[in-house]
């Protein structure tokens, strides 16, 4: 079939057609590449074609992502599709996942002390999302005793999505300035379209299991091992009997569970008026026994366009309610321990603090209620031909409840005379951003074009955070509130403002559409630094040369796109909390009534009034080259240097403080990024593409600035130092056993040691691992045969090293009330062993967690996704209600592959790489629109 195609050019009144004569499968191909070429730029309503884009930009679509995998959120299900992007996976749905571009954005924090954030800047639809960041306080610092925070990610709905750009080099990101110096990823959500009604509903349901679970002894090797234990520590020791009770806790503790989610569209629109409005609900119960997460949520996308006036009104609320009593997943009670008692019910762990984990989980009460709002009005009216003036207001509204409740019946709650503990978190945040800008584009002649960006923004904070924590209540049994106690009780709050504004400008410049220019320039102010430092300026400047246009190459029949990149610009990093440079005090108040609180000075935080932003100088050199236009390519290099980064360092105890935070170092990324998307075949019947990436990303530490190298607390092995990486994992170099004696040796200063006969002290630490992984990647594919779909997502990682927990290998002492990993049954049993892997069982033992001994090389490939999709013949059926129908099945974290292989019988990386296990979901379900 043929389709004629009118061009009409309207010029003072005279009108002139020019048809040509263009095959429909020709002209939709065409519409179809049109659109996938246009790369969103900013929030600021910047936009070009793929060909006029100068920075690095990563785009996917929601053909790209397949948002049936069973996850919370979307940046899970893209590890591995976007080069240069390392997405750290966190098992606990809902908890923040680590999001590195290009290498981690400022120095790995140490002894404590939060830093400053390393994470992207994210922006829906123009709305800057805040992250659910802790506190640099008990009860506010993110750990097992404070507020849970959440994966900001997690509060709206991934099928919502319609695309997601990546921004990673200077040329992309310097339009945000002091705020965009880990990158920026823009998420675009579905709108509604011209048109009479359509409606979408999708449903899905799978089941999941525990993967790659840790082996742990059962009744007898624990009987065993204890009995050693006690009788190495005495030799009058009776030893221990075992009462024959064997429970496996892990397996009670880790289950099958269930998923399911659905979701409802309505869309449509008329002349002027587009709406989209949507419903989703999903609910994963985890197998981890009684874990579980739940979401509702509705989404509206409102449209309004009349002659040169276009406004847009998006807003989604979501509700987030995890529950996870199930908190002693990994910390598993010894196995001679019953589950019930003589009369049914729980059987008490025999410990106060150490709980029978069943008993816990079914009689405790942790949970989070997050009721979230995210809202965006964007406004752009012509003046004039090429004259565009625009306004966005964005608002991101949370308000979270925190219940962690310990039953005074379990030993989780049991204490010297306590009964119950029960803490209440609660918090209140809005963070609201609004811009105002004005785009002029103009072509001066045929081959000079020219468009100008102008705009200020002012952008504002507010996260307030309360605690209420008390123990002993007359009612133990079921949840009390914190001040119900008849016990100690506590209460804090915590607030944390702060404002900024901008005004900023971008100039792009395009030379026959060959030659492209881009500069971008940013003035920030951020009440977060004091007068003097509260502003930096940054911007950027890149170019492209489209060489397939060249005269030599537009004939070429094999290269059908060529093009070289290149960029450099300077950003910043603000994104450090709200009061770091004017120093903290604690108000304390207990007992008393004062006409003012009793405060005194934080002496790790003193007021630094020449604290300031974090610089980050990038530089980007990229090619991209496409084959017969099926293969693309892309081949990128760069380089960031990161100075001023803001770190704690010791000062002279002269001062009153004993530490201060400046901007005292300095370091840098560097990398390379490769990546292919085939397009191998496109026809009627079968369809087939494919796309790669891999890169590499090394980092150093330049400069330090204060009393010399500072390392972290051994558990953490961690350190600042000069002519290294940040991510570096120091300690000991582990040697083995001493056949002799039983205990480990380790080489200090050169020297083969015994534990016993040193003190482990940073001076005699050296490198013993890095986290970073030397390359990172994924590789997904596509075939479509007629209607039925074939997919598949791998990801990997190469080098990289990870410091497992020794406590369950061979610190025998937990050995009283836990269970130990089967790792520890090869331990020293006599003089000349020389077999043994872990030393004598021992009380005295001296440990090293951070030695060799308990890293594992990280290197894996896994295949995350594979999913079949079968679309119905409906199109033979006449005036159907339905348009369109679809039912899938699905399978996510199918399998894994180390290099580094578990030992026979034991526990390796694959089990000691998630203490919170991951799950292997297997689901089915169905779309349709009609």
């Amino acid at each position: 079939m043929k389709k004629i195609v009118a061009s009409v050019l309207l010029i003072c009144g005279v009108t002139a057609v020019k048809a040509q004569i263009v095959k429909k499968k020709d002209q939709d191909s065409l519409n179809s590449k049109m659109i996938e070429e246009v790369i969103i730029t900013s929030s600021y309503g910047t936009h070009k074609l793929k060909e006029e884009v100068v920075g690095s930009i990563v785009t996917l679509t929601e053909k790209d992502i397949v948002t049936s995998q069973p996850y919370e959120s979307i940046d899970k299900m893209i590890i591995g599709l976007t080069p240069g992007v390392q997405i750290v996976n966190n098992p606990e749905l809902g908890k923040p996942v680590s999001i590195n571009i290009r290498g981690l954005g400022s120095m790995v924090p140490i002894s404590g002390f939060l830093g400053t954030s390393t994470q992207p800047l994210i922006v829906v639809d123009g709305i800057i999302m805040r992250e659910d960041n802790p506190f640099q306080d008990a009860f506010f610092d993110g750990g097992n005793n404070a507020e849970m925070n959440i994966n900001p990610l997690a509060r709206f709905n991934s099928d919502n999505i319609e695309s997601i750009n990546i921004l990673k080099d200077a040329a992309a990101v310097s339009l945000y300035g002091a705020e965009s110096a880990n990158g920026v990823i823009l998420i675009t959500t579905k709108k509604g379209r011209k048109g009479k009604p359509s409606y979408s509903i999708s449903s899905q349901f799978g089941v999941s299991q525990s993967i790659n679970k840790i082996k742990y002894l059962n009744g007898q090797q624990y009987a065993k091992l204890y009995n050693d234990y006690l009788k190495n520590n005495s030799a009058t020791s009776p030893g221990y009997a075992w009462n024959g009770t064997d429970v496996n806790w892990f397996d009670v503790m880790n289950s099958n569970g269930d998923f399911f989610r659905t979701n409802f569209t309505v869309s449509g629109g008329g002349k002027y008026l587009t709406y989209r409005v949507g419903l989703d609900y999903s609910k994963n119960n985890e197998s981890k026994v009684m874990n579980s997460l739940e979401k509702k949520g509705i989404d509206a996308t409102i449209g309004f366009n009349y002659k040169k006036l276009n406004i847009s009104l998006y807003t989604a609320y979501n509700n987030f309610y995890k529950q996870q009593p199930n908190t002693y997943f990994n910390f598993i009670l010894a196995p001679d321990r019953a589950i019930y008692g003589p009369n049914g019910d729980y059987a008490l762990s025999g410990n106060n603090g150490i709980p029978n984990p069943l008993a816990a989980a079914n009689q405790n009460m942790i949970n989070v209620d997050n009721n979230s709002l995210l809202s965006s009005l964007n406004a752009s009216y012509e003046l004039a031909k090429g004259l565009k003036v625009s306004t966005l207001f964005g608002m991101d509204f949370s308000e979270k409840e925190n219940i962690d409740w310990k039953s005074g019946v379990n030993q989780s709650g049991i204490g010297n005379n306590i009964n119950g503990r029960s803490r209440l978190n609660k918090s209140d945040a809005l963070k609201w951003n609004w811009s105002m800008q004005a785009l002029y584009e103009k072509d001066f002649t045929p081959k000079h074009h020219t468009d100008f960006l102008l705009g200020i923004e002012l952008r504002h904070n507010k996260d307030f955070k309360e605690v209420h924590n008390s123990s002993n209540f007359y009612n133990y049994t079921n949840y009390q509130y914190p001040w119900n106690s008849i016990g100690s009780y506590t209460y804090k709050t915590l607030t944390q403002i702060n404002s900024g504004r901008s005004i900023f400008g971008q100039f792009n410049y395009d030379y026959n559409k060959k030659y492209f220019l881009s500069a971008s320039i940013r003035r920030d102010e951020s009440s977060t630094f004091g007068p003097d430092t509260n502003a930096s300026l940054n911007g950027g400047i890149g170019a492209s040369w489209l060489i397939s246009k060249e005269n030599l190459l537009t004939d070429s029949s094999w290269l059908s796109f060529l093009r070289l990149r290149s960029s450099w610009g300077v950003t910043g990093n603000s994104r450090i909390g709200s009061y770091r440079s004017s120093g903290l005090y604690n108000v304390y108040q207990s007992g008393f009534i004062y006409d003012f609180d009793y405060s005194y000075p934080n002496n790790s935080a003193p007021p630094n009034a020449r604290l300031s932003w974090e610089k980050n100088e990038k530089w980007n050199l990229g090619l991209d080259f496409s084959f017969k236009k099926k293969i693309d390519f892309t081949v990128e290099v760069f380089r960031n240097n990161i100075s001023d980064m803001i770190t704690s360092r010791e000062v002279p105890l002269e001062t009153g403080y004993s530490s201060a935070e400046i901007n005292g170092s300095s370091m840098y990324n560097q990398g390379i990024e490769f990546s292919m998307r085939g397009n191998w075949f496109n026809r009627k019947n079968f369809r087939w593409t494919t796309s790669f990436n891999i890169s590499s990303v090394k980092n150093r530490v330049t400069e330090i600035q204060g009393f010399g190298d500072d390392f972290s607390v051994a558990s953490i092995a961690r350190a600042q130092k000069v002519g290294v990486s940040t991510s570096a994992i120091w300690g000991y170099e582990w040697l083995g056993i001493n056949p002799a004696n039983g205990q480990d040796i380790f080489m200090v200063n050169g020297k083969p040691t015994d534990a016993n006969q040193f003190t482990a002290s940073a001076d005699t630490y050296s490198i013993i691992g890095n986290s970073q992984p030397d390359l990172t990647g994924g590789f997904s594919n596509t075939m479509t045969y007629k209607n039925i779909s074939l997919s598949f997502l791998i990801n990997f990682e190469i080098g990289g090293d990870i410091l497992v927990e020794d406590e369950i290998i061979d610190q025998h002492r937990i050995l009283l009330n836990r269970n130990m990993s089967v790792n520890a049954l090869d331990y020293w049993t006599g003089p000349g062993d020389t077999n043994a892997v872990n030393h004598i069982p021992k009380s005295n033992n001296r440990v090293i967690p951070n030695s060799t001994k308990f890293i594992y090389d990280n290197t894996y490939v896994k295949l995350q996704n594979i999913n079949l999709n079968y679309q119905l013949p409906l199109s033979t059926i006449r005036n159907r209600f339905i348009k369109n129908a679809s039912i899938f099945i699905d399978c996510t974290n199918v399998l894994y592959w180390y290099k580094q292989k578990s030992p026979e019988g034991r526990n390796g990386i694959r089990e000691f790489r998630y203490m919170y296990p991951e799950m292997r979901t297997f689901s089915f379900g169905f779309k349709a629109n009609f």
